[in-house]
């Protein structure tokens, strides 16, 4: 008993004693300054907030030198907002309150403004700063004490944010290099032109191979449709019925029911499968050029680096840009729609093939190198098959952004039911707007459902 009552004491010390070790890691030469505040913090939490007067001086640059960038941006925040209302009534334009003879007051309420600003700063520092050492507990990779190269950082932001916007709001004319960009209007102009001058160079260079695509394109198109809308409606709807009840079950083939009366009864009938044909052309030809290049991104972290960008590029530019180009060189109709929508909807595509690859244990490729795969066998029998899932996700997001793209299409003569959206919207008509859009949702589900289904 005594043993054990010797080692209950020794314990509390021991442990204050890596507490202090701790603290004194990270906060330097201040340790016992903010062990005493940790602790008065961790008996009564916020009500037990005392006044840092450093902190409070100093703002947002005591808080950039140790590394609490929220506090700065905070009180960054907060002082600018108080030195604009100080300096608005110090030297900034006449308003009515000036008609009034108040503008002492305003000035009075940036003073109250920036004292307040400065006490919220000095409370809060130990909390955020105890909230910091709890973290850096778990991470010892992030900065401690106070870091010189950060509260540089943080000197220089306040110098360039702060007389410029201070000077922005408060002044009563501004400089016109700031208040709008130095630019002119010539470089827009030759640069616009530069790509006009391209695009007419490479028409007229490569005709042939443009005609090429868009001949190839449009014999695609016209095996879909005589597919889709040739095919009397009754045998295409028991097909597509018999499809979703095959791959995704019974559920899902009574939506399809459902979802087709719904397409057949308020006569979209023949442009849903118009669409469907533009969606499958569109998806058809990402799966056979987005597939290698995922393959190729995922064995080659060079060709990785090159194509995010890209994707990145293609996946944020607005979707009507895409109807420039493919008019350009493709003139209008639902070639030049297929593919604006290829390369709307290829980069979901090339990212989660290369995924899919690349999320392959390690352990499955090592065992079948071990067997005496090859290069081509790792890949068509382990990679490929374990990345099925994923392939497949892919095939879904290609489906679901060519369906939004299609509507986008008939600006340029695609067709289908994106026509009856734009007429609808041309001719301020709700309703057959509305019936339109349900169609395609319509058509979306369907294809989704199946595709869940397959995976």
């Amino acid at each position: 008993m005594e043993h054990l009552a010797s080692n209950a004491d020794v314990k509390p010390s021991s442990i204050e004693s890596n507490e202090r070790h701790l603290l004194a890691l990270y906060a330097g030469p201040n340790a016992a300054y903010y062990e005493r505040q940790f602790a008065r913090l961790s008996k009564g939490g916020l009500a037990n907030l005392q006044l840092h007067g450093a902190a409070a001086g100093l703002g947002p640059l005591w808080a950039a030198a140790r590394g609490l960038w929220g506090c700065f941006w905070f009180g960054a925040a907060g002082e600018i907002i108080a030195l604009i209302v100080l300096c608005r009534g110090l030297w900034g334009p006449p308003g009515p309150a000036e008609a009034a003879g108040i503008q002492g007051g305003t000035v009075l309420v940036g003073l109250g403004l920036l004292a307040a600003v400065k006490l919220i700063e000095g409370l809060v520092a130990n909390w955020a700063y105890q909230r910091r050492f709890v973290r850096w507990r778990l991470d010892r990779s992030l900065p401690t004490g106070i870091n010189t190269r950060a509260a540089v950082a943080g000197g220089v932001l306040m110098l360039i944010i702060y007389p410029l916007t201070v000077y922005r709001f408060s002044a009563r004319q501004v400089a016109g290099f700031i208040a709008t960009f130095p630019t002119t209007r010539e470089i827009e102009l030759y640069a616009a032109r530069s790509i006009d001058r391209t695009v007419d160079w490479l028409v007229l260079n490569f005709e042939t191979l443009f005609d090429a695509i868009t001949h190839a394109v449009r014999l695609v198109l016209n095996f879909l449709e005589l597919v889709f809308i040739g095919t009397p409606w009754p045998v295409m709807t028991l097909l597509l019925v018999l499809i979703a009840w095959r791959v995704a079950g019974r559920k899902v083939a009574v939506f399809t029911v459902l979802a087709l009366a719904y397409i057949g009864f308020f006569g979209f009938w023949e442009k849903s499968m118009s669409t469907i044909s533009l969606v499958g052309a569109s998806v058809c030809i990402c799966f056979i050029f987005g597939t290698p290049l995922g393959i190729w991104s995922a064995k080659s972290p060079r060709v990785d680096t090159i194509l995010k960008p890209i994707l990145d590029f293609m996946q944020t530019i607005p979707s009507f840009v895409y109807l420039v180009p493919a008019i350009a060189f493709f003139s209008i109709g639902k070639p030049p729609g297929v593919m604006a929508t290829v390369i709307f909807a290829m980069p979901p595509m090339i990212r989660l093939t290369a995924l899919g690859i690349q999320q392959v244990p390690g352990d499955v490729k090592e065992a079948a190198a071990a067997f005496g795969a090859t290069p081509r066998q790792l890949l068509f029998k382990v990679e490929l098959p374990l990345a099925v899932p994923s392939i497949m996700a892919g095939i879904n997001q290609t489906i679901m952004m060519s369906l939004s793209m299609v509507v986008i299409a008939a600006l340029i003569g695609a067709g289908g039911l994106g026509y009856d959206v734009l007429f609808a919207l041309q001719h301020v008509e709700a309703g057959r707007g509305v019936l339109a859009g349900i169609a395609i949702a319509f058509c979306a589900m369907i294809l989704d459902r199946i595709v869940q289904g397959a995976r």
